[in-house]
């Protein structure tokens, strides 16, 4: 709930006046939980509503809800920089099991836009560590198993001949 609330406070900060409406679609959100949370967020003092005529209504941000929202965003930064971290560890501990075990690193993605790929290969590049990267799973039958460590995210990666390793369990 208090996400949700967050999400309003940077839509309100963000956008002109919008309406519940644009604020549910913005947010993922119904048109009933907003119109609660708007609610909350007036009597906590985070916005001051504001009637602009019978049917317009104006939500503003108030310097509480202003520091709420920037204290909420810091801790959002705070708890995704520990998980970077502590990816960033469990990398560079897999890639010191391959290169101990002298085997070959791979990393398998299937998305285009993948953020967690580009970390991986970033903390991998910053260590001088060799790797290839494949992104399709018919590609990965070139791979030796007793010659390689294959790293993926993908809980649904499925290969029989080899035995990947999920970053994340």
């Amino acid at each position: 709930m208090e996400e949700k609330i967050t999400d309003i406070l940077n839509i309100l900060n963000s956008k002109d006046s919008p309406s519940q409406r644009e604020i549910a679609k913005e947010a993922g959100i119904s048109l009933g939980l907003v119109n609660t949370l708007l609610k909350k967020c007036a009597k906590k003092g985070l916005i001051k509503i504001e009637r602009l005529n019978s049917r317009n209504i104006k939500y503003i941000l108030t310097p509480a809800g202003i520091k709420e929202k920037t204290k909420k965003t810091i801790t959002y930064v705070k708890k995704s920089y520990q998980a970077i971290k502590k990816i960033e560890a469990e990398v560079l501990k897999l890639a010191a099991r391959a290169e101990k075990e002298d085997k070959d690193l791979y990393l398998y993605s299937d998305e285009e836009e993948d953020e967690i790929l580009d970390l991986v290969s970033l903390v991998l590049r910053e260590n001088n560590l060799e790797f290839e990267v494949f992104t399709a799973e018919e590609e990965l039958a070139r791979i030796n198993k007793e010659e390689s460590l294959l790293l993926h995210w993908n809980p649904d990666l499925k290969v029989e001949h080899l035995e990947p390793v999920n970053i994340f369990i």
